[in-house]
């Protein structure tokens, strides 16, 4: 069997991993003159500096026994105790997330009026519909407090998204499904823990997060050596057309066009970027494709030094609410969280600007987002001064939005896989968007793959 996967990002490698420990013969093609698609790691100044996902979550097995297969077990390493505080802002001030009954009661994160309507939130009705925003399936069951102050920056911070525009049963099937199938957020987290044991998963807000010393991009690293030589560069795909009993992969490289012949296929690349390689077999759906937003975010480290900070940095980092008006999504206390991140008397923050709330502040001059960055930190977290680093990395089309409708793409993927047999589908536009998720979703494909052998 031979299988042409596109896109070597965590999915396409990690499927071809999947693939190639089988004996199966894969070809991995991308465009670009690197691996990891946003899994990029720098390092400078005694500075590790992560421009893409800076963690994951152990929330599987298979991630788990993958991370240990490629020999990446040394090089883990657990977020520290201190960043599983977490904070929101509210009236320009930072305040720790809740994380048990005694905190939320006393908390001023949330007022008593919105404490009290949690305990509302078992009697309610489930909702009976196909398909609900986010926001609105929040704003019915915990409130409008809950919305504006854990939901919203909750989304700006995993999606850069607006829970407004966000899918519920899409983008949080297990949130949906909890109170689907047992008519209540509260009591389907109580209950839900017993299905989650014998799936061995873990819920994502109880899953450890890690990273590995050497940052993030040691992931797609290990994969790719695995897999070697059937990596190719510099290989844009322009074209996949079904023929005969397999599929032709137009490709281009340095040296011109060429067609390439090959029994299956794996797309694991955006979806506007699948609209136009597979126009020919979508046709009047590659609209569909085309359409999913990505919104621009700029990632920004900031290495400065410990003595211009006035805050404790004692946690995780801290989301905005788009109540707050402020600049930026977030900020991540990068040195706090893991090891090795700064050096003596530094420290590092990872700060996220754009999304789907502000776009045009991901696409500004280098400087003008060192500036907003700046004054938004000054203001949160007592920042003075100059940082001794700035490192700044935008992505023009970065996190799919599975907005309302988004079922009907997901759907499609499967019905595709259907109609053209040996086409499989594998990534973050799939069944969620984490690097976690990257991983089952490969997983899923090559799976489904190996059992028609």
């Amino acid at each position: 069997m031979t299988v042409a996967v596109i896109g070597a990002g965590i999915s396409g490698l990690t499927t071809a991993y999947y693939l190639k420990q089988q004996g199966v013969d894969v070809q991995v093609f991308e465009k670009n003159n690197y691996i990891g698609g946003s899994v990029i790691t720098e390092k400078k100044d005694g500075f590790l500096i992560d421009l893409g996902p800076n963690s994951t979550l152990e929330t599987s097995q298979v991630l788990r026994q993958l991370i240990d297969q490629i020999g990446l077990q040394s090089q883990k390493v657990y977020a520290s105790d201190v960043s599983n505080k977490r904070y929101v802002v509210r009236d320009g001030l930072l305040h720790a997330l809740p994380l048990s009954p005694p905190a939320f009661i006393k908390t001023k994160l949330f007022s008593w009026k919105a404490k009290l309507q949690l305990l509302k939130e078992p009697f309610l009705p489930k909702v009976e519909v196909d398909d609900i925003s986010l926001a609105d399936y929040v704003r019915y069951r915990l409130g409008d407090e809950f919305l504006d102050y854990a939901i919203n920056p909750f989304v700006a911070g995993v999606y850069a998204g607006d829970p407004e525009q966000l899918s519920a049963p899409a983008a949080f099937p297990k949130l949906y499904n909890l109170e689907q199938n047992y008519g209540s957020f509260i009591k389907g987290a109580i209950k839900g823990k017993r299905e989650r044991k014998k799936r061995q998963e873990v819920a994502k807000d109880r899953a450890k997060m890690f990273s590995f010393l050497d940052g993030m991009q040691v992931f797609p690293q290990a994969l790719a050596r695995q897999l070697g030589e059937v990596i190719h560069l510099n290989c844009e795909v322009r074209e996949v057309i079904p023929h005969g009993k397999g599929f032709k992969v137009v490709l281009e490289q340095d040296s011109g066009e060429q067609e390439c012949f090959f029994e299956r296929v794996v797309i694991s690349v955006p979806t506007y970027v699948q609209a136009k390689i597979l126009n020919s077999i979508l046709k009047e759906r590659a609209a569909l494709l085309a359409d999913v937003l990505h919104p621009p975010i700029a990632v920004v480290f900031m290495g400065c030094k410990r003595d211009d900070v006035a805050h404790a940095l004692d946690g995780f980092g801290f989301l905005l609410p788009a109540k707050e008006k402020k600049q930026i999504l977030g900020s991540i206390f990068s040195s706090t969280i893991f090891p090795q991140r700064a050096p003596q008397g530094k420290v590092a923050f990872t700060t996220f600007v754009g999304g789907m709330r502000n776009p045009d502040n991901a696409l500004k001059d280098d400087e003008e987002i060192k500036e907003l960055v700046l004054k938004d930190l000054n203001d949160l977290v007592g920042l003075h001064g100059q940082p001794v680093l700035t490192r700044i990395r935008r992505w023009p089309r970065a996190i799919p939005q599975y907005t309302l409708g988004y079922k009907k793409i997901q759907a499609l993927f499967d019905e595709l896989e259907q109609e053209f047999s040996g086409l499989f589908f594998a990534g973050n536009f799939r069944r969620g968007i984490s690097v976690g998720d990257s991983v089952l979703s490969a997983f899923e494909t090559s799976e489904k793959m190996l059992k028609e052998k």
